[in-house]
């Protein structure tokens, strides 16, 4: 309770600081600041400075990524996991899932999610596998965030690595000329994987090379975020080339805890600097954009008093706003990794020693994706539920290697047993996509050095059902003769064999009420202004593929959104400032009416008299009681007022001149 205490302080002495401004000599300050350099931050620093108009901060734990993490994947994996760095500093996160008996809590200290924590995020971490989600799934996004407006925010992150048609159009559905190069297909794939597809084809579903465009049930290899078998991540596609900028300033080593909020307005950040140990304190003179994951997002509202009421009351932290949605909503695919035996090799006896018993590797493969193939289709529960909808609900996902369940939720099959790895199979990722269960996002204390808890809730019986007919098909795959294993029985595919993928969405999920979301369909944060999240927390729709695609795609459009308004707010004030002074003309000159000239230059005065004076803004103010009107305008009165004289002067030598009959007006 002390430490509680000690930590509300803090957050009191924060608030003290930034709102007196005495946290600093002189203001530390920015346009915008970007809280999270992982694949959303990155897309966000890059496209919110790429005017060179605003000033961009981005906040973030750690810094660029070593060059290791675009090399293949299994290469990465492995230097990920002897570099772990998320046991300390509150990152140690705590997985609870009661209904998975294999693991049921678990630290991500033991995963090697540390990539996480570099600049590029998530993207370091995953397989390179770009699978987008089902346009009916997009669509249940909300207003504005459907496939037909997602669909070109897609392609503004894609370059499709082969393009058909004369080179200027995607084979498929893709775009050519974005930051992120995308391959159609894997550059390694493990020939049982093919026998995967075989088999999966002798079970009906039709196979596709497409599985981004065709978007109905089908098996196939997916399309990857590689080069030349290397990963492609956010921080080399986004933040590398941004990051000369002069208007762009990345921070890592910081650790956001609170932050800044004057009444109902957030007004910066208050942060850690993890080299020092000191508490520091930045100002936004725009917006604070959080994009710090499914799990910190959601952490840094709550730690600023932004969350469940009867929560934040419990660990001692003033409420600042009761938002019931924060942390709350999870959603996340669940999955059983069903297990074959076989005597061909896989990939755990191709890396060599000490991995393999075999002292030689096959570094071709060292470029799998790992879930080499996915199968999909939709369930006869959800097509009795929702009649029309198309969408896949189950998805067999192939691996050619062993993975054990107690090591699923871990992320990395080849720590799934002691080195030299002795289980030659393959697995068959039997994954649920949309399930009642759910999850949430706990924070037990007010301090920021202790980590959140994540909790996943046990299958209901209704995901019980649709389990059964996700492995019922695995099983019938499986067994198929092209692939030729033996079932090895160990507990998955029971209903305390379905982990979690580590991987949310929803924690500060987008919708209408604050009451059961945490952001409206701009990603404003309800109730707070200058304030959103953009990140894969705001995703209200569970999937069964990794998230990284609608994040990026998100991100973009987030970046629209934000200088959309920015700019809109901008002219609006723009058009009201000429506005103002439009009216101030206009009463000036309404107000100049010969009566009134009359009565402020005299009733006899005369027309270079009144000039004069209208030439005057000093007097011109006196005249209307308004602002002067700009001198180019005046210049124009007094043209105009000379030409006035000029032509009553020529009229008058004419009347004189001329007959009656030519007596006519010059002007009419």
């Amino acid at each position: 309770m002390a430490t509680c205490n000690v930590d509300v302080l803090r957050a009191l002495l924060f608030t003290f600081l930034a709102l007196s401004g005495a946290a600093h000599g002189e203001e530390d300050a920015y346009d915008f600041i970007v809280v999270g350099g992982g694949a959303a931050g990155c897309v966000l620093a890059n496209r919110l400075s790429e005017s060179g108009q605003h000033s961009v901060l981005l906040l973030n734990v750690a810094g660029p990524p070593p060059d290791a993490y675009r090399g293949p994947v299994l290469i990465s994996d492995e230097l990920i996991v002897k570099k772990n760095m998320s046991s300390s500093s509150g990152l140690a996160v705590q997985i609870n899932q009661p209904g998975y008996s294999p693991v049921r809590n678990f630290s991500v200290s033991k995963t090697g999610s540390s990539p996480a924590r570099w600049l590029g995020g998530s993207s370091l971490v995953g397989l390179s596998i770009y699978l987008r989600d089902h346009p009916e799934t997009l669509d249940a996004w909300g207003e504005g965030w459907g496939w037909k407006e997602m669909q070109k925010y897609f392609h503004k992150v894609e370059n499709l690595a082969a393009s058909c048609y004369g080179g200027n159009q995607s084979c498929g559905d893709y775009g050519t000329a974005g930051p992120v190069k995308i391959a159609k297909e894997p550059s390694y794939t493990h020939p049982l994987t093919m026998d995967f597809i075989a088999a999966a084809r002798a079970a009906g579903l039709p196979e596709t090379r497409e599985l981004n465009t065709h978007h109905g049930r089908a098996v196939g290899v997916p399309p990857t975020v590689q080069d030349k078998g290397n990963k492609v991540h956010a921080f080399d596609a986004y933040l590398r080339p941004a990051i000369g900028r002069a208007n762009l300033h990345v921070r890592h080593g910081a650790r956001a805890d609170r932050l800044v909020l004057n009444g109902r307005k957030c007004q910066g950040v208050a942060y850690r600097d993890l080299l020092t140990s000191r508490d520091q304190v930045v100002k936004a003179r725009k917006e604070v954009i959080l994009s710090s994951g499914y799990i910190y997002s959601p952490r840094l509202l709550f730690l600023s008093g932004l969350g469940p009421k009867e929560e934040l009351e419990k660990v001692g932290l003033n409420v600042a706003l009761d938002l019931p949605a924060v942390g709350q909503h999870l959603t996340s695919a669940r999955y059983s990794p069903l297990t074959w035996k076989t005597e061909r090799p896989t990939l755990s006896q191709m890396m060599g020693q000490p991995i393999s018993h075999d002292a030689r590797g096959v570094p071709e493969a060292y470029q799998s994706t790992v879930q080499e193939a996915f199968a999909r289709f939709r369930s006869k529960q959800a097509s009795k539920k929702e009649p029309k909808a198309t969408r896949s609900d189950i998805v067999l996902t192939f691996m050619p290697l062993y993975q054990a369940p107690a090591s699923a939720p871990l992320q990395f099959s080849l720590q799934g047993e002691p080195w030299p790895l002795k289980t030659n199979a393959y697995t068959i990722l039997a994954t649920l996509s949309e399930t009642a269960a759910k999850g949430r996002v706990t924070f037990p204390t007010a301090a920021p050095d202790e980590s959140p808890v994540v909790t996943h809730d046990a299958l209901t019986d209704a995901d019980w059902e649709l389990a059964q007919e996700a492995v019922e098909f695995a099983m019938g795959i499986g067994n198929q003769s092209a692939l030729g294993g033996t079932f090895f029985r160990n507990g998955a595919g029971a209903r305390d064999g379905f982990s979690a993928i580590y991987d949310g969405r929803g924690s500060c999920r987008m919708g209408r009420d604050g009451k059961d979301s945490v952001v409206d369909k701009r990603l404003r944060v309800h109730g707070i202004d200058a304030l959103r999240v953009a990140d894969g927390s705001v995703i209200p729709q569970a999937s069964p593929y990794l998230a990284l695609p609608e994040v990026l795609a998100l991100a973009e459009r987030a970046a629209d959104l934000v200088l959309g308004d920015h700019e809109e707010h901008e002219m609006s004030n723009s058009v009201k400032r000429a506005r103002v002074l439009l009216i101030g003309q206009r009463a000036a000159y309404r107000n100049m009416s010969i009566q009134h000239l009359k009565e402020v230059t005299g009733q006899y005065a005369t027309l270079m008299e009144m000039v004069k004076y209208v030439s005057n803004p000093a007097q011109a103010e006196l005249a209307t009681g308004s602002s002067a009107p700009p001198p180019a305008i005046l210049a124009m009165v007094a043209l105009f007022a000379c030409a006035s004289l000029v032509v009553a002067w020529l009229s008058k030598q004419r009347q004189e001149a001329c007959p009656e009959h030519c007596q006519e007006p010059l002007l009419a």
